[in-house]
């Protein structure tokens, strides 16, 4: 056997032996081990005693999605054309939950006044950042708010839950509330700004859908000026027929995008909201930080541990 492998399958023997050293110490020297241990409790407490206190409010709610407008008919063959033509405002969970999250959404809050101190002031001063410049200011204010917001998205249920970490409760409560506005005021922005879009498309296809009609409707027209009798032929039926297959086909594209088109304007000055709030944001009765609890355990624990290495020392500095 070499000087290594020896070396190895002594360690574990040493390693017992250092283990019932340190027991026996410890069962010697419990009363130093109890008060390392009450003295790590003690910092421990007072340190989270004179932390900043911290409380959270949040809220949930559920996304109401609409389904698109179905295209059929004829309108079927231009959507594959232009690529699925949709009017309904068919939004997810997810998009709400990374939507929290967006500048579109905090920026709203960041304008907001919020109480703090028994004043209405803005989000900036609060976080002491009101002597930057504007830009600079927004950006570390907008920063520092996406650090304190929590957001947490159920797929499955829909629901969606966030919550909002301040200093004060009265505080906590208000930034939930302007959060849950800002997101219910960004997602009206953003339907309203698709609906627009979607009715000035539909608006030119109607009026380009419209002059097709009324070609369709001269052609049919002159057709029978040309044409008093048409019975005896049976050429002329047949043309007749494929006039009007143009002339109802070009209908149906005409009304269908007149419908659309006013479904779209009513979509763009809708404002209703486009969630329901299932918990409200309210006033948080317990601080969420710091937790004193544990900061007292962690403590007791760390003592424990630094009167353990202490009698370790002793004990190898004596075998030395």
């Amino acid at each position: 056997m070499s000087g290594v492998e020896s070396r190895d399958a002594i360690l574990p023997a040493e390693w017992y032996a250092a283990l019932e050293a340190l027991i026996k110490a410890t069962r010697k020297h419990w009363r130093s081990l109890a008060g390392f241990a009450g003295l790590g409790g003690v910092v421990g407490g007072t340190t989270a005693f004179f932390l900043p206190s911290y409380y959270q409010s949040g809220a949930a709610f559920q996304a109401e999605s609409t389904s698109p407008t179905q295209i059929s008919g004829a309108l079927a063959g231009l959507a594959s054309q232009i690529g699925n033509l949709q009017l309904g405002t068919q939004t997810s969970a997810q998009f709400f939950g990374d939507l929290l999250t967006t500048d579109a959404v905090l920026r709203r809050v960041v304008r907001a006044r919020l109480p703090w101190r028994g004043q209405v002031v803005s989000l900036a001063q609060i976080y002491g950042f009101q002597d930057q410049p504007e830009g600079l200011r927004d950006f570390n204010t907008v920063k520092k708010l996406r650090t304190a917001l929590g957001v947490d998205v159920n797929i499955r249920t829909g629901v969606v839950r966030f919550s909002v970490e301040a200093r004060t409760p009265e505080l906590a409560q208000a930034l939930a509330e302007s959060t849950l506005a800002a997101l219910n005021a960004a997602n009206i922005d953003l339907r309203q700004g698709r609906a627009a879009a979607e009715r000035s498309f539909t608006s030119d296809r109607a009026d380009h859908a419209r002059d097709e009609l009324h070609a369709a409707e001269q052609a049919l027209a002159e057709f029978y000026e040309r044409n008093r009798s048409i019975a005896s032929s049976p050429a002329l039926q047949l043309q007749e027929g494929q006039l009007k297959r143009q002339v109802d086909m070009a209908q149906q594209v005409y009304v269908q995008l007149r419908l659309q088109e006013e479904q779209a304007a009513v979509q763009e000055v809708r404002n209703t909201p486009a969630i329901s709030v299932i918990d409200p944001p309210l006033v948080p009765v317990k601080r969420s930080w710091p937790k004193r609890r544990v900061a007292v355990v962690l403590g007791l624990l760390a003592g424990a541990v630094l009167a353990s290495v202490r009698l370790l020392g002793k004990q190898q500095r004596r075998a030395a």
